[in-house]
């Protein structure tokens, strides 16, 4: 006697071992495409931090060009590091793997509440030059306003129907 006893279609697998994919809804293309906007703006915001920061306006100013190089070196060592973690979430959520949902749900979480930290210290302790604090303030709300979109979208029925 086998463990599926109406054949081999019964298990979990189907008959080639092939488990059926649910049909994409458009819940889970609207979590996609927040991921993809979320990502943009992320470095979008990078490259209005390297823009502004201290370092870079001493430069241009006729400063010391000592620390540009720093900045622009974790600069792009911050983008690749999150350009690795979006795909880690982007490509496998895009072949409907729950656990990638879940990956996201976490790091949708964590940067909603980092986003809120930093926001709430910028008012505290400004460390930008006068004038950039609007420019840096920007990119982090529309950021925060597509984390918390993304994180109500990933909840709804139609995300959760179409994974595996």
């Amino acid at each position: 006697m086998t463990q599926y006893p109406y054949g081999p279609s019964s298990a979990p697998g189907g008959p080639w071992g092939a488990r059926p994919v649910p049909p994409r809804t458009p819940d889970l293309g609207l979590l996609l495409k927040l991921t993809v906007a979320s990502f943009a703006i992320g470095v979008l915001g990078s490259v209005i931090g390297y823009l502004t920061s201290s370092e870079q306006v001493a430069a241009a100013s006729g400063g010391m060009f000592l620390g540009t190089g720093f900045v622009l070196a974790s600069a792009v060592v911050g983008v690749a590091v999150n350009a690795g973690l979006y795909a880690l979430v982007f490509f496998p959520l895009r072949e409907q793997r729950q656990w990638a949902w879940i990956l996201g749900i976490v790091f949708a979480s964590m940067a909603v509440l980092s986003t809120v930290a930093s926001l709430v210290l910028s008012f505290a302790v400004p460390v930008v030059p006068a004038g950039t604090q609007p420019l840096q303030l920007l990119p982090a709300a529309l950021k925060l306003a597509v984390d918390v979109a993304w994180l109500v979208v990933a909840v709804r029925p139609g995300v959760r129907a179409a994974l595996r």
